[in-house]
Order: C-alpha cells, then structure tokens, then sequence
C-alpha cells in the first residue's frame, strides 16, 4: 500500500503566529541556562516580543483568511486544522491576555527564583495551545491543544515563585508562607479535576468518532446531514459527555466548583489570564463544534445548554454577593459570565456566535484592568486581597478608585460602558431566536450582580480608608489599566465597529 502524503494543503504561513509563540517559548527556555540571560528583564522583553511579533501577524492574516465571502476552503494540514477570520479573532484575544500575564511578572517571579524561564515559557505554551485548539478541525487536534494548556496552566497555578525560591520541597511545609501554600493547593485542585474533566471530554469524542466514523468538525456535520444512521444513541451520549468536559474549562455550573479555590490559590497574573484566556479557547471550540458539527442535533443539546445557562447565571451572580476576598468574587463573577456566554450557544445562530466574540473582547478588557488593580494593591497572608482593602481607595490614588468603578459598572452591565452593549446583543441574540424568556432570567441575573459589583464602588468612596501604605503603580500595570479604560469607554461609545468585525470573523 503507498502511503501519500499531500503537500497542497500545508499553509505554515497561516501557522505562523503559533509557530512564533512556540520558537518564542524553546528560545527563553535555552537561554535561561545562561546565567547572562537568565534574569527577568531580559525573559520579559523577549517574551513581549514574541508576542507582540504574533499578534501583529495575526492580524495581517485576519485580513486575509478564508470566509463566507471569499469561497476558499479553510481547512489545512489534511483538515485538522482550520484557517479562518473565526480562529485568527481569536488568537488575537488570547496573545493580548499573553501579554498581560507577562507585563505582571515585574512581581512574578522574584529575582532570587531559580525558574524565571520555565515561567515565561510555561506561559507562551499555555498561549500557543490554545491558539492551537481556536484552529483544531479536528476532535483529536482539540484534544491534543487543550491538554497542552491544561499542563501548562496546571504548572503556572502552583507557581509559588512571588514567595518561594523554586526549590521547596514537601519537608519544607513549616517554613512556607501561606500564599505558598494556597498555590500549591490551588495546582492540585486543579490537577485532579482538570483530568477527570479531561477524561469525560476524550470518551465523549471517543463515543462521537464510534458513531459517526470520523473526528473532522466539518465532516461530522456532513454526515449527520446526510447519514440518517448517524443520529444514533452513541453520539447523542457523546456530545452529551463533550459538553461536560468543556463546561469544565469555562466554569459552568454544576462544573465550576474548583474555580473560586484555584483562583484564589494561584498567582494573580495566572488568575487573569485563566479567566480570560481560558474561556476564549474554550468557547472558540464550543462554537465551532455545536454551531457546525452538532447543528442537525440542536433539538437534542439546546435544552441542556438552556438550562446550564441560566443556572450558571443565577448561582455565579448570587455566590459573589457573600465573598470577601476580591479574587474569589471575580471567580464567581468570572462564572455568572460564562453563563452570559453560553447564550450565544444558545440562540444558534450567525448572531449568537459574533456576540460571543464582542463579550469575549470587551470581557478582557474590563477584567483584565480589575485584575491588574487587584495585582497593584495586593498583600500578603490570607487577607492580601480582602474587599476591604479597597476601603477609601478614592482618597488614597483617585486614578485607581475611578479604573475600578469603571470596570465595576462595565462588568455589571451599566450604559453607556462596553459590558453593557455585551450583554444587549447577547440578550437580542437570543431573542432574534426565539428565546425570551432566556433573556428575561438573563436580565435578573444581571440586576442580581449589581449589588456586588457596586459594594466594591462604596466601599472605595463611602468608606474612610484603614491602610496607610503608599500605591506603587508599576509601569506596566499603569499601561494595561489605561488601555483597558480606553477600551471599555470606547467600545462602550461605538460599539457597531467591533461588532461588525465580530459579524465578518464567524463563518458559519
């Protein structure tokens, strides 16, 4: 039997953004050997730069790719990838919460830590996994990227390195801190659920490939279109069991018990860019595989993902109300969010899916500046991000209090700021389809999260402050809470442009 291998396909130029990540990432992992190199300053400039050379390429290819319009066909590298506006918006995401888990390192790791490059090359292996699965055409390509940001993260959450030296060993439990001991907790949470959530999501493909016979995202819509066989009990349980796995990385109720733990645990920097980072290449594969692959099953998915929706929603929005650690909050208010999210899934459509992606973009903006204000004022032990940290912060740095009730009002939906608008065409999303009375428990799980969100604004202005230290804002920090204001005003004012860029990147 000859074995051919085609070549026709094999666009690298349209890989180039990842391949630069992965070069990036091998690079500052050789020259940390070397004493000369191996100092922060140097890995973060070369990380930066990476990632910034990525970011602009992807955008170039944006430009370029394959779309309704064009006609070409986007898979690649024998279908198991697939090269589209769809997979490049989202790399684009994901390279900008690159960049600012990398302008955090200024704390992370400390000088005197021996893996400064195993941090910074963790996190641009985290980056190009999941770029990797925004572009799997493939259920064993989504695998294959998913766990490669999975480890990677899994490593990054127990990264003890603001407190520790990189070298503390289970006889040195005395002498750590409890920051220390909250990330190693937090990596094996993580660890043990992440596999278990892995292994539902790998039998739920496995059951999937048995009942149609292929693992091509496209080619599964094809044959359930055109193979009435196809619609058998073995793919209804495996989309059922993807569904699970996948809920898992986007933290929807009832799979979202080990977030609030996790994020608490793990380096603030880690906990940003999981929130967002995460929830994007997670969400790129959950629309491309229930908007194309399982589309013809939609009477058979739609009312499970209905229900975790609203569930997700309600419990996210009503469990924040009772945390006093700011972190945690922001991982209760990260899951309501997957929630909103998950409304784009459901309303099935052109729409739905482009709402996802404006939500995905102004999401980012507004956690990442609230992280970045929560990195700026954090302490230490148990209490280093108590809520009430934030007491009199108005008094304090007025630049700081005014970001944070910006974000505030933008993460609890208020007009005229970008969260907002993510919400409205979500909400009309669903709508358009038909689902009113998604969008009307949508609306009150909305009004529920105003509460918590506006604590944190009284707290900062009505409230006389109780610490004396003085706010050093790092440049980099003081960059990306400036970009993010901008950002949310911005889209907040014209939302219609990046809108219409969201409608143009979705091809199905």
């Amino acid at each position: 039997m000859e074995f051919l291998i085609d070549y026709s396909d094999m666009k690298w130029t349209a890989l180039g953004p990842e391949l630069i990540v992965l070069m990036t990432a091998f690079a500052l992992l050789i020259l940390g050997l070397f004493k000369t190199y191996d100092n922060r300053p140097f890995l973060c400039n070369g990380a930066l730069g990476g990632l910034g050379i990525a970011w602009l390429y992807s955008a170039l290819l944006w430009r370029s790719a394959p779309h309704d319009h064009l006609g070409a066909e986007p898979e690649i590298f024998s279908n198991a990838l697939i090269y589209d506006r769809f997979s490049q918006s989202f790399n684009l995401l994901i390279l900008a919460m690159g960049v600012f888990a990398i302008l955090a390192s200024y704390r992370y790791p400390k000088s005197d830590n021996e893996n400064k490059s195993e941090y910074f090359t963790l996190v641009l292996m985290a980056v190009a996994g999941m770029m990797f699965l925004a572009k799997a055409g493939t259920l064993i390509t989504a695998f294959v990227a998913l766990e490669v940001f999975s480890i990677a993260l899994y490593i990054l959450c127990g990264f003890s390195a603001k407190h520790g030296t990189g070298t503390e060993g289970p006889g040195d439990s005395e002498k750590l801190t409890w920051e220390c001991k909250a990330s190693q907790e937090s990596t094996v949470k993580y660890l043990l659920t992440g596999a278990f959530a892995s292994a539902i999501l790998v039998y739920g493909m496995a059951l999937v490939y048995v009942g149609t016979g292929t693992t091509e995202i496209r080619g599964i819509a094809k044959l359930l279109h055109s193979n009435p066989y196809s619609h058998n009990t073995l793919v209804y349980i495996g989309v059922g069991l993807m569904f699970a796995g996948l809920a898992f990385k986007v933290s929807a109720v009832p799979f979202h018990s080990w977030t609030p733990d996790v994020y608490q645990g793990a380096p603030t920097p880690i906990t940003a860019f999981m929130s967002v980072a995460t929830k994007a290449a997670a969400f790129a594969l959950i629309a491309r595989v229930f908007s194309v692959s399982f589309h013809e099953l939609q009477y058979i998915w739609m009312p499970v993902v209905f229900g975790v929706s609203v569930i997700t929603m309600i419990v996210g929005n009503t469990a924040a109300i009772f945390q006093t650690d700011i972190k945690r909050m922001l991982a209760f208010s990260g899951i309501a969010h997957a929630g909103y999210l998950l409304i784009g899934i459901v309303a099935n459509s052109h729409e739905g899916v482009a709402s996802i992606l404006f939500y995905l973009a102004v999401y980012l903006f507004m956690n990442v500046g609230a992280f970045a204000i929560v990195l700026t004022l954090e302490g230490q032990g148990s209490e280093g991000n108590s809520i009430l940290r934030l007491k009199g912060l108005s008094k304090r740095n007025p630049m700081l209090a005014g970001a944070m009730a910006l974000f505030m009002v933008s993460l609890a939906g208020i007009p005229p700021t970008a969260g907002f608008f993510g919400k409205l065409y979500l909400f009309l999303a669903a709508i358009q389809e038909g689902y009113h009375l998604l969008a009307i428990l949508a609306v009150i799980a909305s009004m529920i999260a105003v509460y918590f969100y506006l604590r944190v604004i009284v707290l900062m202005y009505f409230h006389d402050e109780e610490s004396t230290e003085t706010i050093e804002i790092n440049k980099g920090m003081r960059a990306v809470i400036m970009v993010s204001m901008v950002a949310v005003l911005v889209f907040g004012l014209f939302p219609s442009t990046l809108m219409s860029l969201a409608k143009l990147s979705v091809p199905f």
